[in-house]
């Protein structure tokens, strides 16, 4: 049995009609996607499937939360993921994947294995920056982070201070 086994989705003896399937993208999940930027993970997928003529329309609803660590002071950080991700898979002679929203499976294949449609849906939930609030960081790893740019100069020092300024009306548009 395979690492990701749990993630199959039977498509060949499906008739015409709706199904449903469940999925946990735990920690263990991203471990096995050798993913260290996720530090934990507590992620329910639910599919909802609909199998109509040679097309299988496939809608996985994620909820659940990542944890991944603070750009800045590198303490764990939680991520809440609410996201959709929609796409239909035919069957055709040979793999095909280019395009965003149709998936061509070769008629050998009896199923589709979803794991890694699920954690590209999941890593793409994660902002490029990802920051506590402003004084939220851990205190001690921020003294450390000022003390080095004390000593690094009036440039960087001003490069960062706009970084901050910069993150600090970011925090302010979310609220």
């Amino acid at each position: 049995m395979g690492k990701f086994s749990q993630y199959k989705v039977q498509l060949a003896s499906l008739s015409d009609g709706k199904y449903e399937q469940d999925f946990e993208c735990g920690t263990e999940f991203f471990k096995n996607m050798e993913n260290p930027d996720v530090i934990s993970s507590d992620v329910h997928v639910h599919l909802d499937l609909v199998k109509k003529n040679d097309a299988y329309d496939l809608s996985f609803t994620c909820k659940g939360m990542l944890q991944v660590p603070c750009d800045r002071c590198l303490d764990p950080i939680d991520l809440d993921v609410d996201t959709t991700y929609h796409i239909t898979v035919k069957y055709g002679e040979d793999y095909n994947d280019e395009t965003d929203d149709l998936l061509i499976i070769p008629q050998s294949d009896t199923y589709i294995n979803v794991a890694y449609m699920l954690h590209d849906t999941l890593v793409l939930t994660i902002p490029l920056r990802h920051v506590h609030p402003l004084g939220k960081c851990n205190r001690a790893m921020a003294a450390a982070l000022h003390k080095h740019r004390s000593n690094a100069g009036d440039d960087i020092d001003e490069a960062l201070d706009e970084v901050d300024d910069e993150i600090a009306g970011e925090v302010n548009n979310e609220d």
